[in-house]
């Protein structure tokens, strides 16, 4: 719980994702409550995470309905404290809640299969080692190999992201109502950097392999603790401590938190700087891994 006596500075943390819900503590509170007077807590919901929503505003609720009894009994006097519950965005579903965590699990599905898959049947047949007899350098060959995963990753998530738009009805702030060049860009920016960090994480845990159906059979367990670690279809604050702890050091948990702000929240920059950060160290440190499992694995 965070105090601060400024309502934009408030709102502005609601924005960027760093509280869940304002309670708005009117003036005066203290001496309306000594003066047998109704006093109504406005709360701000973040709607955008519907789950944490649903249980935050019955909880204020109740708890403002004890404290006017402990009043009553207390002092015998007929002072009510009252929750009027307000969200801060328009109606938001739980599909919309999902639609984040799907983007970045289609770009797991093209990692494996474009990151992975691609290659052990590439050293199976032989295309490997047709590649290294030309004149291409073995970092070339792992360029062209991340690239070409990107470029997949990106055509089905992006694909995704319309067909979520047309079919389900999601309206990102970005653009919806209006258009915001800022938060396009970032949120692109997001799927480019998560694409190559997966990609290169995936193509660096392939080379070692000489079977593709052993490497099928490894990844997708990978896959599923990724994804469901992530935040993608329930929030973090419910999570068990061990699954937490996993959380942390989870990609696709930074990579959904940026997305769900730059869509549903608008927010800037500022708010996603952190998961930018993450996201670059993992993605820095996977490409060198990749290349040098590259160069030792072939």
């Amino acid at each position: 719980m965070t105090y601060v006596s400024d309502m934009d500075m408030a709102q502005q943390m609601l924005r960027e994702g760093l509280v869940k819900a304002i309670v708005h503590i009117p003036e005066g509170f203290d001496t309306s409550l000594s003066e047998n007077s109704k006093v109504i807590l406005t709360v701000t919901l973040d709607n955008t995470d519907p789950l944490s929503a649903a249980a935050i505003g019955p909880g204020i609720a109740k708890a403002s309905q004890q404290l006017s009894s402990l009043i009553q009994t207390s002092t015998a006097n007929g002072a009510i404290v009252d929750v009027d519950l307000e969200n801060a965005y328009r109606t938001f579903l739980y599909i919309e809640f999902m639609a984040p965590g799907t983007f970045i699990q289609s770009i797991m599905f093209v990692s494996i299969i474009a990151g992975g898959v691609q290659l052990v049947t590439d050293k199976e047949r032989g295309i490997i080692e047709g590649y290294l007899v030309t004149p291409l350098k073995k970092y070339e060959i792992i360029f062209g190999v991340l690239l070409a995963g990107v470029i997949k990753a990106l055509i089905s998530s992006i694909a995704l992201f319309f067909l979520a738009i047309i079919v389900t009805g999601i309206r990102p702030m970005s653009i919806w109502p209006t258009r915001d060049l800022i938060g396009i860009t970032l949120t692109m920016f997001t799927l480019v950097l998560t694409s190559l960090g997966l990609i290169a994480m995936m193509t660096a845990y392939a080379v070692r392999f000489s079977s593709g159906d052993i490497y099928r059979v490894s990844s997708f367990p990978i896959n599923l603790t990724l994804y469901y670690t992530s935040g993608a279809i329930y929030p973090l604050d419910g999570f068990p401590t061990w699954m937490k702890e996993i959380s942390v050091i989870n990609p696709e948990t930074y990579a959904v938190h940026a997305l769900r702000l730059l869509m549903y929240n608008g927010a800037g920059f500022a708010a996603v700087a952190g998961d930018f950060a993450f996201l670059g160290a993992f993605t820095g440190l996977m490409l060198i891994l990749s290349q040098l499992a590259f160069r030792r694995g072939l």
